[in-house]
């Protein structure tokens, strides 16, 4: 019976050091009769894939991909995770109120799904700047009436998603799919689009390279269930595995 989920950011967090992802999945190999491996991360699935092939991933359970805004379970679409993103999620009007603002970019076409809408933006933002663009973006959203989650990452990727999705969300939500406690949760990440899961009330790891913005979210909160590995990458996965109280 399988008494851990796993789920973990792919880029930066995963992925990163061969070396580590090799003693990794290593690891995994020998624990997949107990462990779900999802990931988690804002890339489109054929990205995702893609990476996987690249780097030598191992086959997951599933695939959160467009920063949670879609998910693969066991190779077919949850179609109760799909119907929970459509409430009070309204895209066109979402789009339409952004379309005119010089310091956002549309990403490609490639980057967008039907619960996400995502864009670069012109100049990138860091600290103190990037908190209160997160801010004034959030406060035209309740101007104009609309409900998004703003998820800002790397100082220059912002990403809008339905109130019900994002990596948390999906996190608690597959804990619930699978019956299993927050301490049988194992959330791993290194970026501002991974605040959601890393908060969460299981357990969570960070990784050494982790991004600014991410840091300055931990220095505020602290969470007690997360482990601010001094591993990089993949390594940090395995401190985690070996160290807190999982298995």
């Amino acid at each position: 019976m399988k008494d851990l989920l796993l789920v973990t950011d792919l880029d930066h967090t995963l992925v990163g050091d061969r070396q580590a992802l090799a003693r990794l999945n290593q690891t995994l190999g020998t624990l997949r009769s107990r462990i779900h491996l999802v990931y988690a991360t804002g890339r489109s699935l054929a990205g995702a894939r893609q990476l996987q092939q690249q780097e030598g991933l191992l086959e997951p359970e599933g695939w959160a991909t467009g920063v949670g805004s879609a998910l693969l379970w066991c190779g077919e679409p949850d179609l109760a995770w799909d119907r929970r993103l459509q409430r009070h999620w309204d895209r066109p009007a979402l789009a339409g109120l952004l379309a005119n603002r010089s310091d956002l970019i549309l990403q490609p076409a490639s980057e967008q799904t039907p619960c996400k809408l995502s864009y670069e933006l012109a100049e990138p933002r860091t600290g103190p700047a990037a908190h209160q663009f997160e801010q004034h973006l959030r406060a035209a959203l309740q101007q104009a009436g609309l409900q998004a989650q703003v998820v800002f990452s790397s100082g220059c990727q912002l990403d809008l998603l339905p109130p019900g999705a994002g990596k948390g969300a999906v996190s608690g939500y597959l804990q619930q799919k699978l019956g299993l406690r927050p301490d049988q949760v194992l959330c791993c990440g290194d970026s501002g689009n991974d605040r959601s899961m890393l908060g969460g009330p299981w357990w969570g790891v960070m990784v050494s390279n982790a991004r600014p913005e991410l840091l300055a979210w931990w220095r505020q909160v602290r969470p007690d269930t997360l482990l601010r590995s001094h591993h990089h990458h993949g390594g940090a996965i395995l401190h985690a595995l070996e160290t807190l109280p999982l298995l």
